[in-house]
């Protein structure tokens, strides 16, 4: 129990350690510029990395959300120089209303936005105007609902992505500043680090990568593909995830855990067999050894050395034995205890003090000459017995 206990442990600690390595994820609530406003927050994603940015699902103390802290948090992505930068916005609750005409989502002071430099020095030097007014490419203010397994768009106030070619990208989120606020805005944005290539053939630097689907050669690192985030986050894109409903590839987490769980299985399964062998060998010794511990010789096999084994003799009692022995048991059970001091039954003379009765005179008289005609007259024949008459009251 032990080490099955052990090894399940190993297991989510090695995949913990797989999943941080993957993805970096970053709740804004915990950084200090959002809930401050003082001034811009920024992370790093390195080559052929992606990170996961979130807000609304950490709560204080007293239930209300975290995220109610913030009025308004800029966050810049930046990665090498000679990689871009895609977004997708895969999960998002921010309240607005929908347009029945256009359907589209008008914001009410509560939103996210999207937006880069692009990669030229003009662009970077636009960029760097105040207030962000000439951004090279942004989405609009985005609010509303977006569900995780719906059309890439970059379009409109319904746009949930952003890919760019530079190595920057900003991330805005906006909404009314209010402790009592009743609503909990949340969304998920998964930024990943891809390498742009102009040859219609990939070139060296994305070999032994994925190749996103879209009007351009995009490659990602493999290992993000079929784990449940889109990281091709480009029109008619998707295709690490929408790929895996057909054709099944297996994640790297799982592979390693499924590596592990195999090794281990066998490695229990061989003790077990061990175990049981062990267990029938010793059963089978000990039924052929005597309780001493002696091993018992062959059935017609008597070892050198060894005393001839006794035969037991089965010749029977004598007859006489026998006939005193149940003589001895019949007298012993026909004994009776002696009856106590006056118990003793009362003597003839004391019932009968003047002799027998006239009746039984009588009786014994016929019966002695009876007798006597028998012994003078053996052939004659005897006479039938007097009928007995019940003595008188």
């Amino acid at each position: 129990m032990e080490l099955l206990c052990s090894v399940l442990m190993l297991m989510l600690c090695v995949e913990k350690v797989v999943s941080l390595a993957e993805y970096n994820t970053y709740d804004l609530e915990t950084f200090t510029p959002c809930i401050d406003d003082r001034e811009k927050a920024s992370i790093i994603i390195n080559p052929w990395k992606a990170a996961i940015l979130k807000v609304g699902y950490l709560f204080d103390d007293d239930g209300s959300p975290a995220s109610h802290k913030i009025h308004e948090c800029k966050v810049t992505v930046n990665t090498k120089e000679d990689f871009g930068l895609a977004a997708v916005i895969e999960e998002m609750k921010i309240t607005g209303t929908q347009d029945k005409h256009t359907n589209g989502w008008v914001c009410h002071g509560d939103y996210v936005k999207l937006s880069t430099s692009g990669p030229s020095f003009w662009s970077k030097l636009i960029s760097s105007l105040p207030f962000g007014l000439f951004k090279s490419k942004s989405t609009e203010e985005l609010c509303g609902t977006r569900k995780k397994r719906q059309l890439f768009s970059e379009i409109g106030s319904s746009a949930n992505i952003l890919s760019t070619l530079a190595n920057n990208l900003e991330v805005l989120f906006h909404q009314r500043q209010s402790r009592d606020y009743p609503v909990n805005n949340t969304f998920t944005i998964v930024i990943t680090a891809f390498k742009h290539t102009k040859d219609e053939v990939f070139s060296e630097a994305c070999k032994g990568k994925f190749k996103c689907t879209g009007n351009d050669n995009y490659c990602i690192d493999p290992s993000y593909v079929c784990d449940n985030h889109f990281n091709c986050a480009f029109p008619s894109g998707g295709g690490d995830e929408l790929q895996c409903a057909v054709k099944a590839v297996y994640h790297p987490i799982f592979s390693t855990t499924t590596t592990i769980i195999t090794v281990l299985a066998g490695i229990v399964g061989a003790g077990l067999v061990v175990c049981c062998l062990f267990t029938i060998i010793m059963k089978a010794k000990s039924r052929n050894d005597t309780p001493s511990g002696t091993p018992v010789p062959p059935v017609g096999h008597t070892p050198a050395g060894a005393a001839p084994n006794l035969q037991r003799q089965h010749t029977l009692p004598p007859y006489e034995a026998v006939v005193m022995s149940d003589a001895s048991q019949n007298w012993k059970s026909s004994t009776l205890p002696s009856p106590e001091v006056g118990e003793y039954p009362p003597s003839y003379h004391m019932l009968f003090p003047e002799g027998p009765p006239k009746d039984l005179q009588t009786e014994t008289a016929h019966t002695h000459e009876e007798t006597n005609s028998l012994v003078n007259n053996p052939s004659a024949p005897s006479a039938p017995p007097a009928p007995l008459v019940p003595p008188a009251p």
